[in-house]
């Protein structure tokens, strides 16, 4: 090696200068002059690896960081570059023999255990990983990462309280630690909690800029919430930055492609991913979304099936692909073996225990009397703007919000939290299904509850301040009708409701992640369905306010009949438009996104009797009124075949 002269060494000066303050093109060029004069040092060779790592081009960070080990093989810093480059380009099985020379280097780095722990991950090694990762924070309990590692570990394992927990203490250690934002956000979504986990997204995103897990956490959040054009601005960012695999950055865009009906660009990325042998459980999902309307379902059910024996498939990601086959196979009409998918989707993610809503339900019961009722007081607004629409899930509450907010004078704003964080406020508590909130009302003045309404009102108006009607089809508001009526005793309340063999049939049949406690369980729905129906009959006996009961049965049977008694129930004046409600380009970021994009069709009524050999234990658990006289129900006593 020649001696470096003082050019070199203020040339390398400049480099690390450059490299520190973050302009790592000017860095590597400079390394690189520095390297053709001084020759090949693998200490540079390394550093010019990382310049690389941080442009997002794992390609050359393989290419550099071997020059170095073919003139150093025990340089620590390379062996680190190389297996999480490899890491990068899906190569887990040589990053994961390059973290463990590096551990045997430094057993005790937590960098290194970090990546290595998620490499196994990736291999399906999750209890190996989880161990790893256990014995990192024993051995450094105050670093923040391999919390967060952890905690990333439990939700792939479907421990997602375990989680919760090493999110937290992540964030108490280093409040900067955006992959525990990450981790929560994701949580808070999976149970249904869109606002709580805007922040943790907000934060990811801000304090992840070059990372590309925070860029798809931010697109999969506005994905979510309906807002697809903004998540594939920020995929395009993403992409711009060369911080991510273009593979999965565009697996992200053709969903996103999907659900805004664009299915021939969303059907052409997928279709070159397959291609590429680059299809991710997002990409398959997609393609198998996509395969009717380009029939190819059965290489879609090969993939998906190959998706999920994959070691990198964690469980939720499991769960969503069993559910997409089952969804597929039903379209074709192959009922069998679609229950068959759809009970292992169910049975393939630790669901959290039930809650016992039955003292929950008595104390609404013995609390909200006609009588109390007559006593309490009532927020002084005077504003009918908001329409609750609500009932039990996939009872056609979306059904109803499309086409009311097809109207011009209807904001269709959709699945709110914004109640069940004022009751929280109110009875001063986090718990959304507290009875706190009850007991506070006994003494709350008519005051207090006008700023509690007109805090909702700014809220929506918020999402828009022209409309002269606003919707929020959160479909659970039904255990918080009381609430309602004491905020806006002028408002106007939608009642969805469905034969209960097919709507708990298309719970059972739907991803709600940790949201519906009692979704993955066909005994669980039915007990759940009967005791919201128990607080619907009590709610129509004491509540003196505008309620209008939809059959969605009789909405499919009979479109223009029952959406004129819906816009005469909302004194709109009819328009045209409402029977045109899948034209409307209204996002809609519920599971029910595809049926408000179609015309009203018949196939979802009735479909019990497609699976009545599966559905005992549902029958069983509902109350005898709620089946009195649903036509051949005997049908469920006859074996599966």
């Amino acid at each position: 090696m020649k001696t470096p002269t003082e050019q070199d060494k203020q040339k390398f000066q400049r480099a690390m200068h450059e490299f520190k303050n973050g302009d790592q093109s000017e860095a590597i060029r400079l390394f690189e002059e520095v390297r053709s004069s001084w020759q090949d040092d693998p200490d540079i060779l390394y550093l010019e690896g990382s310049a690389w790592g941080k442009l997002g081009r794992p390609n050359k960070v393989v290419e550099t960081s071997e020059k170095a080990l073919a003139l150093n093989p025990g340089h620590y810093g390379a062996l680190c570059n190389l297996a999480n480059a490899l890491m990068l380009m899906g190569d887990q099985e040589h990053a994961i023999e390059n973290y463990e020379k590096a551990r045997a280097i430094k057993p005790d780095a937590p960098e290194i255990l970090d990546n290595y722990g998620r490499a196994l991950g990736m291999l399906g090694r999750r209890e190996e990983a989880i161990e790893l990762y256990v014995a990192a924070v024993a051995s450094n309990p105050s670093h923040a990462p391999v919390h967060a590692s952890l905690g990333r570990a439990y939700v792939e394992s479907g421990k997602p309280n375990d989680a919760m927990q090493e999110f937290d203490l992540a964030l108490q250690l280093d409040p900067d630690e955006y992959r525990a934002h990450l981790g929560i956000a994701g949580l808070y979504m999976g149970a249904g909690g869109l606002e709580r986990a805007e922040h943790h997204y907000n934060e990811a995103y801000r304090l992840g800029k070059s990372s590309m897990e925070s860029h798809l956490g931010m697109a999969s959040f506005e994905s979510l919430r309906g807002n697809r054009k903004r998540a594939l601005e920020i995929l395009s960012d993403a992409e711009s930055l060369g911080i991510g695999n273009n593979f999965i950055i565009n697996a992200c865009k053709a969903e996103c492609l999907e659900h805004l009906g664009e299915f021939e660009e969303a059907y052409k990325i997928v279709r070159e991913l397959a291609e590429q042998e680059q299809m991710s459980p997002t990409a398959v999902i997609t393609y198998a979304r996509l395969c009717r309307k380009f029939n190819h379902c059965d290489e879609a059910l090969e993939l998906i099936q190959m998706s999920a024996d994959a070691p990198s498939t964690d469980s939720a990601q499991t769960q969503t692909l069993f559910y997409t086959a089952g969804a597929v196979l039903d379209r074709l009409e192959r009922y069998e073996e679609a229950f068959e998918y759809y009970q292992r989707a169910n049975e393939s993610v630790q669901a959290p225990m039930m809650r016992n809503r039955i003292p929950l339900y008595d104390y609404l019961i013995n609390f909200f009397t006609r009588e109390k009722l007559a006593e309490l007081p009532r927020a002084q607004t005077g504003s009918d703007r908001p329409i609750f629409i609500l009932g039990m899930p996939r009872s056609g509450t979306s059904l109803t919000e499309q086409i009311l907010s097809s109207h011009p004078d209807v904001y269709g704003a959709g699945e709110l939290h914004n109640l069940v964080k004022i009751s929280a406020d109110i009875g001063k508590t986090s718990t959304t299904d507290s009875v706190d909130y009850i007991s506070r009302l006994k003494d709350i003045s008519a005051e207090e509850l006008t700023v509690y309404a007109n805090r909702y009102l700014g809220e929506i108006g918020e999402l828009n301040d022209t409309s002269r009607f606003v919707t929020d089809k959160m479909p659970h508001n039904f255990e918080l009708i009381g609430l309602i009526m004491l905020l806006f005793p002028q408002a106007r309340i939608i009642h969805c409701r469905r034969n209960p063999l097919d709507n708990g049939l298309s719970i059972y049949f739907q991803s709600f992640i940790w949201s519906h406690d009692y979704a993955t369980s066909l005994d669980a729905i039915g007990k759940h369905y009967g005791e919201y129906d128990r607080i619907m009959r009590h709610w129509e006996s004491v509540i003196d306010m505008p309620i209008l009961t939809i059959q969605y049965e009789d909405m499919i049977a009979d479109q223009q009949g029952m959406s004129r008694r819906l816009l005469e129930f909302c004194d709109l004046e009819w328009d045209d438009a409402v029977m045109k409600f899948h034209e409307s380009e209204r996002n809609v970021a519920t599971a029910s996104y595809d049926q408000v994009r179609q015309p009203m069709y018949q196939s979802s009524r009735a479909r019990w009797k497609n699976y009545a050999g599966h559905l005992k234990p549902l029958k069983d658990a509902l109350p005898a009124h709620c089946v009195l006289g649903i036509q051949d129900i005997d049908l469920i006593d006859e074996p599966a075949k």
